[in-house]
């Protein structure tokens, strides 16, 4: 079944690319990643082509929950486990910066999409979560994180976290990134990239530089560590009473849920009682994931109607941070979100035009597509 988001938004007109052209730039998949690429070369004056083997949004960036927190899925103190303090400190800046971003090309372009900034909830699923959400939000504090502890929830609740529709939000930045010079073409597969050039079914494409966007497909592009992984998530005809009042995060990411404006409940994730099964690239529910959800749902809110059942394909990194920068063979990419592409990538859009202009960045390190 179609996601939500993607049922109430129909896509732009943008043809098929059908003869061989040229561009500045030449950027491959028209999702968040994409598309933030192509918006922000274009205000720079660059002049990007992007190739679409579907239509703009169509694929995770039009299938996930629309969350826009702060961080990665792991809480703070899991995350400087892994990646040392002064690392995980720079990754929350930065995703903080996406936010801002958000916020500004919102306002900006006039884009509606039910932007809201009413925080999200991290919840622990155990007592060891518990703990270091307790301990995480002690930390953040100190960097001025506007955060909260809730012990009745076992939750801490990030003040600053927002929520968007993700659909509405990439097709009206495709719209402006068009509007300063960007083109689009839906439809149109590439089938193999090299450091200058882009194949297609029935085209060729010349570009100073090549950006690979498709995330979870990139090893069909590029030798990038980049594993598919489906999520699966519902949602609910509008609930006349507020079961949730803000996006949620729960058992270290696994799971999460939100109430729209419109009183439609989404509820998501559970992949973590059937990982082996939930790879790979096909785009379909399956019977043990929808069970769990609708058990959740039927727990907070027994009379909601579900109207969709929907699954998208996520790309995963080998440490959970996205790759964005240059590979040896010359060929540029911007992939492998971890499922957390709304909390990335209208920043790593930034990031990468930016290393694609010549222009020197403090954050590329944290990135390197190719680090250990």
């Amino acid at each position: 079944m179609t996601s939500i988001w993607l049922d109430e938004v129909a896509p732009d007109d943008h043809p098929p690319l059908d003869q061989d052209t040229s561009a500045d730039v030449a950027i491959v998949g028209a999702g968040i990643a994409g598309i933030a690429t192509a918006y922000h070369l274009a205000r720079a004056g660059v002049k990007p082509i992007v190739l679409e083997a579907r239509t703009v949004a169509e694929a995770a960036s039009g299938r996930n929950a629309g969350f826009l927190l702060a961080g990665v899925a792991e809480n703070f103190v899991a995350a400087t486990r892994r990646y040392g303090e002064d690392r995980a400190l720079r990754i929350w800046r930065f995703t903080r910066h996406n936010q801002e971003l958000v916020r500004e090309i919102v306002a900006r372009e006039a884009i509606r999409c039910d932007l809201a900034w009413k925080g999200s909830a991290q919840i622990a699923g155990d007592d060891e979560e518990w703990s270091e959400v307790r301990e995480s939000a002690d930390r953040l504090g100190t960097e001025s994180v506007r955060v909260r502890i809730v012990p009745g929830e076992r939750a801490a609740i990030y003040e600053d976290d927002g929520e968007l529709h993700p659909a509405r939000y990439v097709r009206a930045l495709a719209g402006a990134a068009v509007a300063a010079g960007a083109r689009i073409y839906d439809g149109t597969r590439a089938t193999a990239v090299t450091n200058g050039e882009v194949r297609t079914d029935h085209a060729r494409v010349h570009a100073g530089a090549i950006v690979v966007c498709v995330n979870a497909y990139s090893q069909h592009l590029v030798p990038l560590r980049v594993r598919p992984v489906r999520g699966q998530m519902l949602a609910t005809a509008p609930v006349g009473r507020a079961v949730f009042d803000r996006p949620a995060y729960a058992n270290r990411g696994y799971r999460y849920w939100r109430q729209r404006a419109d009183g439609r409940l989404l509820v998501g994730g559970w992949r973590d009682t059937a990982a082996d099964e939930e790879v790979g690239e096909e785009e379909r529910t399956t019977p043990k994931i929808q069970e769990r959800l609708e058990r959740f749902l039927r727990e907070r809110s027994p009379e909601a109607t579900v109207t969709h059942r929907w699954a998208g394909t996520m790309g995963f990194s080998h440490d959970a941070l996205p790759y964005v920068g240059r590979l040896d063979s010359g060929v540029f990419v911007n992939a492998g979100f971890t499922g957390h592409g709304m909390a990335f990538a209208t920043a790593t859009g930034e990031l990468i035009a930016d290393v694609v202009r010549g222009k020197n960045r403090s954050e590329t390190d944290l990135f390197a597509p190719e680090r250990a």
